[in-house]
């Protein structure tokens, strides 16, 4: 899976925008609660996924790097 510079860019915007929402105060005048009581929990299996994923796609990058280097 190829994550490119444009997807991380989309990513932290969406987030700046959600950040500024939850500051802003409702229309009764009520505040809206802050990110930091928001708890997300993912799965073991998730965890273990994920885990394995950026040990994957780090070995490419090694390998990637390796394979530059030998042409060179």
């Amino acid at each position: 899976m190829v994550i490119t510079d444009y997807h991380v860019q989309s990513v932290l915007r969406t987030y700046s925008r959600q950040l500024l929402r939850a500051k802003l105060p409702h229309s009764s005048g009520q505040e809206v609660r802050s990110l930091s009581a928001v708890k997300v929990t993912i799965s073991e299996e998730a965890q273990q996924r994920l885990l394995m994923d950026r040990i994957k796609s780090q070995a490419m990058e090694q390998l990637d790097q390796q394979e530059g280097e030998s042409l060179e």
